[in-house]
């Protein structure tokens, strides 16, 4: 028999072929193990967490890119006002996260009832049209007191509601414990914005950022859309409204995730707010520009959370505590390790960054320094980011919303003072020192609340 005679080995009764056989039993294990490990991984990349993370990713590369486009095509006043744009729209978020998105992911998934469910999700959804509409209104209101460019006013304010509203939709999805909904309409929106920024580079001679805004705008109306459809089909069910007068209830819990919300917020971007207010534009964009790199682990960062905090509310509701402590520390130290890898990253590759992406606009600023900081900064921001989601699924809100506010305060100041004394890159101190302190109060306030709730043990 020859080594490639296909006769099974037992088939051999000379005994002359057991060095084949052992062979053969090898060369067999490892095509079992081989073929294991690639069901293991189709079995991945098929998982619905693999699929989010990954349209999530586009998400952020496709605006990483975009910042990256800007910083070498557009002045530093208009990325200034484009990067001001996006912290708006953040704080026009915040407000939705806290009113409507995390209640609509706390809430409903744990009703049984599908009629009380529906209901509970239309009430929401007249709460998201709601708020669309008071930042459109109050966005049209400011600019014309204010008396700005009229092109700006208007891209500015629809990109913030329209923002708004969408991560409302892509909530809705994580609500109802299918993210792939959610990934397809990042997936529409990446490539929906790339066809309308590229159709831009095509037709205009100078990148204007109005239009710029209101690409992507376009880019989030078709997502929403996508979304919206593959949840309710063509039923009416998905422009369904309902009474907000059963929101009482949640309004006794939102009230301090508002207050959470827009005070964690604002210690993470009161430079961004008192830079532009107080010295304007230009003054803001160095530091925006060296946020640039940590924009997409941000974006995950709060991914992750949304995601994740259905499933932290069950687990909870269930009292199984030891679970979800094991998964907030597991996913806390992936998290940190993460973003050191990226800082070394940074530091090896520090001069092809610095003469690809700053050298040109921003050669007078000490970038290196700038970068430095919001790395040491996002690894705080890392720490924390998963006992605040925990925190939020235990509706724990209160909690939240007073330690973000003792943050808000320590930012505020201190961001105030480096500004009036020294220059606008040592604001970041502020920032840092802000970041510190809710990783410690966090991460602590939470197990300890994880320590007062028994295990529930199956007899």
């Amino acid at each position: 028999m020859s080594p490639v005679d296909p006769t099974p080995p037992d088939a051999d009764t000379t005994g002359t072929h057991a060095p084949n056989d052992a062979n053969y039993a090898n060369t067999s294990g490892s095509v079992s193990t081989l073929s294991k490990l690639t069901g293991k991984g189709l079995t991945l990349l098929k998982s619905r967490l693999f699929l989010s993370v990954g349209a999530q990713g586009l998400v952020s590369g496709f605006h990483f890119a975009l910042n990256l486009l800007l910083l070498r095509l557009v002045t530093p006043y208009d990325y200034g006002v484009f990067a001001f744009a996006f912290v708006l729209a953040m704080f026009a978020s915040a407000i939705n996260n806290a009113l409507i998105s995390t209640p609509l992911t706390v809430y409903t998934p744990v009703l049984k009832d599908e009629t009380e469910r529906a209901g509970q999700e239309a009430m929401f959804s007249t709460l998201n049209l709601l708020l669309f509409g008071f930042l459109i209104v109050g966005g049209l209101i400011y600019a014309n007191v204010a008396g700005l460019d009229t092109g700006i006013s208007l891209s500015v304010t629809a990109f913030v509601a329209v923002y708004s509203a969408r991560h409302y939709s892509r909530s809705a999805g994580y609500a109802r414990m299918k993210p792939l909904i959610t990934a397809s309409g990042d997936t529409v929106y990446v490539v929906t914005g790339v066809v309308v920024v590229i159709a831009l580079l095509l037709t205009q001679e100078t990148l204007n950022i109005s239009s710029v805004l209101f690409a992507l705008c376009t880019a989030n109306v078709a997502a929403m859309a996508v979304e919206r459809y593959r949840l309710y089909g063509s039923q009416r069910s998905w422009l369904s409204f309902g009474k907000i007068t059963d929101y009482g209830t949640v309004w006794l819990q939102s009230r301090w995730a508002l207050a959470g919300s827009l005070t964690t917020l604002f210690l993470a971007q009161a430079h961004s707010v008192i830079i532009t207010s107080t010295n304007g534009p230009n003054a803001y964009a160095p530091l925006a520009a060296g946020f640039v790199l940590f924009g997409p682990v941000r974006v995950a960062l709060l991914t992750w959370q949304n995601m994740v905090k259905p499933e932290l509310a069950v687990a909870l509701s269930e009292s199984r505590q030891l679970a979800v402590r094991e998964q907030i520390r597991t996913t806390t130290l992936l998290m940190v390790g993460a973003v050191l890898a990226m800082g070394l990253f940074l530091w090896l590759a520090w001069p092809f960054i610095f003469k690809f992406l700053y050298a040109e606009q921003y050669a007078d600023h000490p970038m290196a320094y700038i970068v430095a900081l919001w790395s040491i900064i996002t690894l705080f921001a890392a720490s924390y980011n998963a006992p605040a989601a925990a925190l939020q699924a235990m509706r724990d809100f209160k909690v939240l919303a007073v330690a973000s506010i003792y943050g808000a305060i320590l930012s505020g100041v201190l961001v105030s003072l480096t500004l009036y004394y020294f220059s606008p890159e040592t604001t970041l101190f502020g920032i840092l020192a802000a970041e510190a302190f809710m990783a410690v109060y966090l991460t602590h306030t939470l197990y300890s609340r994880l320590k007062e709730v028994p295990e529930k043990t199956t007899p």
